[in-house]
């Protein structure tokens, strides 16, 4: 259950992470710090949120692409010692290999395609709506959903384990019987 905590922890982390990238940008423009009102002063502020859009994408597809790499190894591994651990549970090894193939689909296909829009959308004004951006925006929204269903079977797996431990069954015992015959 670690491995599968730190996993889960970490999708959390990455998506907070990957949404103030963004949603910094426009406090940061707005009110600078003093060593950087110059330089904002002098692009403008449309060409600097346009620039630190562009960095924050630019993070947010390389912190992505990473991830997913790392959320492979890190499935393959759980699967294997849930595989052991478990001695091959058919639903705790249906909700490991299921968050798996998750990763796989977001990896092989969303992903390249949100890399590849994104990329087009950079400098496009926010406001400004293309047949780019709601291509993006549906893409955004599957892989989003995607992350639910895997959190929620993370959560589901992490329930199972749990609970099903031997830690956790009460164990049944019959009260010790008193022989009438036998008395100290």
């Amino acid at each position: 259950t670690l491995v599968l905590g730190l996993w889960l922890g970490c999708g959390v982390f990455m998506g907070w992470v990957a949404s103030h990238n963004l949603t910094s940008i426009p406090e940061t423009v707005a009110h600078p710090r003093r060593e950087f009102q110059a330089e904002v002063q002098q692009l403008g502020q449309e060409r600097v949120r346009g620039l630190l859009r562009f960095q924050a994408g630019e993070l947010n597809r390389y912190y992505f692409r990473w991830w997913e790499i790392l959320q492979i190894g890190i499935g393959l591994g759980l699967a294997v010692i849930l595989l052991f651990a478990t001695t091959g549970n058919r639903l705790v090894m249906t909700l490991a290999t299921g968050m798996l193939a998750i990763v796989v689909i977001q990896f092989l296909t969303i992903t390249p395609q949100i890399i590849e829009l994104g990329r087009g959308l950079d400098f496009v004004p926010p406001g400004e709506i293309t047949k780019e951006r709601t291509a993006f925006r549906g893409y955004h929204g599957f892989y989003a959903s995607l992350e639910i269903i895997k959190l929620l079977a993370g959560l589901g797996l992490a329930a199972r384990l749990l609970y099903s431990s031997p830690h956790h069954r009460r164990k049944r015992t019959k009260p010790n019987a008193v022989d009438p015959i036998q008395q100290d």
